[in-house]
């Protein structure tokens, strides 16, 4: 049976770190875009002492696309709307419902 979570961006980002492994299918949409596939990379490093950044680079899937997608989660947590992530081997998803950040109430 699938699970439905919701969480602001900073958590969900946190789950991606913590639960998505390489190999796994991640559909993330945010703002206007939909990115469907499997997940290639996963990066993450401290830019500065402020800042943190998360990349997950997704094979995209689909009939005409064959590429793969680099998205910097830190610098689009705000347009974060709903993540879907199937680790591999599992039969049910884990879907994520983004709520808005605190940040951007600031």
């Amino acid at each position: 049976m699938e699970k439905m979570l919701t969480m602001d961006c900073d958590e969900a980002i946190d789950y991606i770190r913590k639960n998505v492994k390489i190999y796994d299918n991640l559909e993330l949409s945010y703002h206007r875009v939909f990115t469907p596939g499997e997940v290639i990379n996963i990066e993450e490093y401290d830019c500065d002492e402020d800042r943190k950044s998360c990349r997950v680079i997704v094979q995209i899937q689909g009939e005409n696309v064959g590429q793969s997608v680099e998205v910097d989660l830190e610098s689009i947590k705000d347009d974060l709307i709903e993540i879907r992530h199937l680790p591999t081997g599992e039969e049910y998803p884990t879907t994520i419902v983004i709520e808005k950040c605190e940040s951007e109430l600031e």
